[in-house]
């Protein structure tokens, strides 16, 4: 009995450390820490598929880092991301997958004229979809899924596909 108790213990230990990982990703994205975001929330081997705006795949941090300064910081001077409920499946093995939807809000760089306070400009709901392993004694994102979950868009208009046109 004591060894299943510490085993649940151990599981539940281990998915409050993927529930900060995956959190943690989004408030430094947010906050344009782009480094950071590789640093404390990736593998290194880290696999990002995004199908946002267009379909593209990331390799490795690096990869991820220079994605988030050429691309979002191209189209966007404020991005808002809202997690929801976030689920953890270990489906019988020792690699944890989370699913959650997460509504992203961004703001164009070129409409910072209308204020800090004005509505979003673009809203999308998004399906992330993460497989998670221990690495150097942290839950990290090893492959992670983003798509968006009903149309490209929720609300506003959709950023442009090249960074050179952004609005």
């Amino acid at each position: 009995m004591h060894d299943e108790t510490s085993a649940r213990i151990a599981r539940l230990e281990s998915e409050r450390d993927i529930l900060r990982t995956f959190t943690r990703f989004f408030r430094l994205l947010d906050t344009r820490q782009y480094e950071q975001v590789a640093e404390q929330c990736l593998t290194p081997d880290a696999e990002l598929e995004v199908r946002l705006p267009t379909a593209h795949r990331l390799h490795g941090p690096g990869e991820v880092t220079r994605h988030l300064r050429t691309q979002l910081d191209a189209r966007s001077e404020m991005t808002a991301h809202v997690p929801g409920l976030a689920v953890v499946d270990w489906n019988g093995h020792d690699q944890p997958f989370l699913t959650a939807y997460t509504t992203a809000w961004h703001w164009f760089t070129a409409r910072a004229h209308l204020g800090d306070l004005r509505p979003a400009d673009w809203t999308v709901v998004l399906l992330v979809e993460d497989a998670y392993r221990r690495h150097e004694g942290r839950w990290l994102i090893a492959r992670r899924r983003v798509t968006p979950a009903a149309g490209l868009v929720a609300a506003g208009s959709p950023p442009p596909a090249d960074p050179a046109g952004h609005r």
